[in-house]
C-alpha cells in the first residue's frame, strides 16, 4: 500500500529540482558577484602589499638617488649661475679693453693696439673677436695668458702668435681672443633666430 500517491511525488521531485536549481543559481550569483570580486580584490591587494614592500625595501636606495640627484641639480644651478655672472648683455668691448690693458700692465706687458670685430650671433649666446698686440718678455707674456683664464669676463683664446724681435729680451705678441656675451634661455634664443631669420 502506497503512502504517497503518484502526483505527490511528482510534485516533491519538482520542489526537489527547483531547490537544486535555486541553489546552482545562489551559488553561481554568489561566485560571480561576491567571489570573484573578493578574488580580483585580493590579488589587487597582495600586488600593492608587494609593490609597498618593495619600496620601503628599496627606500635607502632611492634616498640616495635623491640626494645625488638634488646635489648634481644643485652643481649645475651654481654653474650656470657663476657661467651667467661672468656672461654679459652686451658686447662692451671697452671695459673688456680696461681689464685685459689692467691685467696685462701687471704683468709688465705693453697693450698696444687692440681691434675688436663685428659681433657675430650664435645660439643662445652672442660672440665678438677681439684681436690686441702687445710686447714683453716671454714670462709677461705667460703671465697674462694664464691670467687671462681668471677674468671675470668669459673669454678664450683662438690665436696667439709670438715673434722674435730685435731685442732678446722684448717678444712681440699678437693675440684673437673671443668674449662672449648676450646669454639667452632657449625660447629666447629660438625667438632671436626666427627674427634673424
Amino acid at each position: 500500500m502506497q503512502v504517497i500517491d503518484e502526483e505527490t511525488r511528482r510534485f516533491g521531485r519538482l520542489l526537489h529540482y527547483a531547490g537544486v536549481l535555486a541553489t546552482v543559481i545562489c551559488a553561481t550569483v554568489g561566485y560571480s558577484f561576491m567571489h570573484a570580486p573578493a578574488l580580483h580584490k585580493i590579488a589587487e591587494t597582495s600586488a600593492r602589499i608587494d609593490d609597498l614592500l618593495a619600496s620601503v625595501r628599496n627606500g635607502p636606495v632611492t634616498r640616495e638617488h635623491h640626494r645625488n640627484a638634488v646635489e648634481k641639480l644643485h652643481e649645475v644651478t651654481t654653474r650656470i649661475a657663476n657661467l651667467q655672472r661672468r656672461v654679459p648683455r652686451e658686447a662692451d668691448a671697452g671695459a673688456f679693453l680696461k681689464e685685459v690693458t689692467q691685467l696685462a700692465g701687471a704683468g709688465q706687458l705693453a697693450i698696444k693696439d687692440f681691434h675688436p670685430e663685428k659681433p657675430e650671433v650664435k645660439a643662445g649666446y652672442a660672440e665678438m673677436q677681439v684681436t690686441l698686440k702687445g710686447q714683453g718678455s716671454f714670462g709677461s707674456i705667460c703671465t697674462f695668458v694664464d691670467q687671462l683664464t681668471k677674468l671675470t669676463r668669459l673669454s678664450k683664446i683662438k690665436d696667439l702668435t709670438v715673434s722674435v724681435g730685435e731685442n732678446a729680451t722684448e717678444y712681440p705678441m699678437t693675440a684673437t681672443l673671443v668674449i662672449y656675451f648676450g646669454l639667452r634661455g632657449n625660447g629666447e634664443a629660438s625667438a632671436q633666430e626666427g627674427r634673424s631669420g
